[in-house]
């Protein structure tokens, strides 16, 4: 893999934070394969970019109106098959009320698997979860 393609997921991660900014689910969701698995922080599971972009816009549109997601504080990044790549972020939030930074109690950590497709590079997993403390 190239330094291209790490740019290009990397990319494809700005889009979502642009498309969460924005309020746009169809965005959000274009940064997925079609048959896309997305694990949400409150455990729920969504299947598929169709439904992915119903549920997001449902969010944007209620709950998450007005929110923002912030930049993460680390990312990896690695190819572990031609095709393939594992990226891990950590540390980032949803900003709410203008809020500029995140509480420690917020920040996340997601995995997102992304592939090379006649599209280009998208994600097709994504996992979503608190950070917590090393017992």
């Amino acid at each position: 893999m190239t330094i291209d393609d790490e740019n290009a997921i990397k990319d494809l991660a700005h889009r979502q934070l642009t498309a969460w900014a924005d309020g746009d689910g169809q965005a959000f969701a274009g940064t997925f394969t079609h048959d896309a698995d997305f694990i949400a922080a409150n455990g729920e599971l969504i299947q598929t970019r169709e439904a992915l972009a119903l549920s997001m816009q449902e969010g944007f549109d209620g709950f998450m109106k007005g929110t923002r997601m912030s930049e993460a504080q680390h990312t990896h990044i690695r190819f572990p098959a031609p095709g393939t790549a594992v990226m891990i972020t950590i540390g980032n939030c949803v900003l709410r009320d203008g809020a500029t930074q995140c509480r420690t109690e917020d920040l996340s950590q997601q995995t997102r698997v992304a592939v090379r497709t006649n599209e280009g590079w998208l994600f097709t997993s994504f996992h979503n979860s608190r950070v917590r403390p090393r017992l």
